[in-house]
């Protein structure tokens, strides 16, 4: 009886780079039914925070990793799922993600258009077009960073594993423990000359991840956002609320990533800002 499941190009069990074949029942099901990691997605120390050299490191263990499959006794399916899963996600977080935020202003536009605009014509709302898939590359399941690293923990564990072979599939992280599980940021705050009043100088680590999302109370107002910052320190030069009244900021950071701030608050630290 034939196998009713027909290979598709991207489907992780079949080994087009090895020519075609029908996989396994077993390698279908290992492929398939991988348990999705519910929660925030684990971090990795050798893993990079900023997208461009996310895209770098995916495509490095991308095209390295065959080649180290017989000498660390990989299993293929795995293999070739993870293989799968670094083409798409380099699409997902080069062409796609890039396109996705060239539309963005875009579609702004033309909702403020149709909420404030003028004119005689109707309102064309903008369509946006998905970037084509290269040729080769599918979509893959939910996890593809899971079955990465699920992957280099076997390869960490294989007896012919080597720091060489770690180095060069970009899987070893820093020597230093100073960007492993920070929960905040850290900053202080130091008052500096500025063109109208006095400034605020906050200085900061952003351990690993791609800037701070700094907030803001002056006074008894609300908190309000004041920057996203990727290079320590930032200045914040605005002007008092009251001329000629001294007045007290409040400041409190989060992490920002992927456009998207996250982690816990630091504690509130507070300066007075003078004329």
């Amino acid at each position: 009886m034939p196998n009713p499941w027909l290979p598709h190009w991207g489907d992780p069990a079949v080994r087009f780079n090895r020519g075609w074949r029908w996989p396994t029942e077993a390698e279908i099901l290992a492929a398939k039914t991988q348990p999705t990691k519910k929660g925030p997605m684990r971090r990795q120390t050798y893993y990079p925070s900023r997208i461009a050299n996310q895209i770098l490191w995916l495509g490095n263990f991308r095209n390295k990793l065959p080649g180290y499959e017989t000498v660390l006794g990989l299993p293929s399916a795995h293999v070739d799922a993870c293989v799968a899963s670094c083409n798409y996600t380099i699409y997902a977080l080069g062409e796609w993600l890039t396109a996705v935020r060239d539309f963005g202003p875009a579609a702004t536009e033309a909702v403020d258009l149709l909420l404030a605009g003028s004119g005689p014509d109707a309102v064309v709302l903008p369509v946006f077009t998905v970037p084509t898939l290269p040729t080769g590359v599918a979509s893959v399941p939910p996890g593809a960073l899971n079955r990465l690293f699920d992957l280099v923990a076997i390869i960490k564990a294989a007896p012919g594993y080597t720091e060489a072979i770690g180095q060069d599939l970009g899987i070893v992280g820093p020597a230093s423990n100073e960007f492993v599980d920070q929960a905040m940021p850290a900053f202080k705050l130091q008052i500096v000359p500025g063109p109208v009043c006095q400034a605020v100088k906050i200085v900061f680590k952003k351990f690993g991840h791609e800037g701070v999302w700094i907030e803001c109370q002056r006074g008894n107002g609300e908190w309000q956002f004041v920057a996203v910052d990727s290079e320590s320190p930032y200045l914040d030069e605005r002007p008092l609320l009251v001329a000629g009244a001294p007045e007290v900021r409040k400041f409190r950071l989060r992490f920002w990533d992927k456009g998207t701030p996250n982690g816990n608050w630091t504690d509130v630290a507070s300066v007075t800002v003078a004329p």
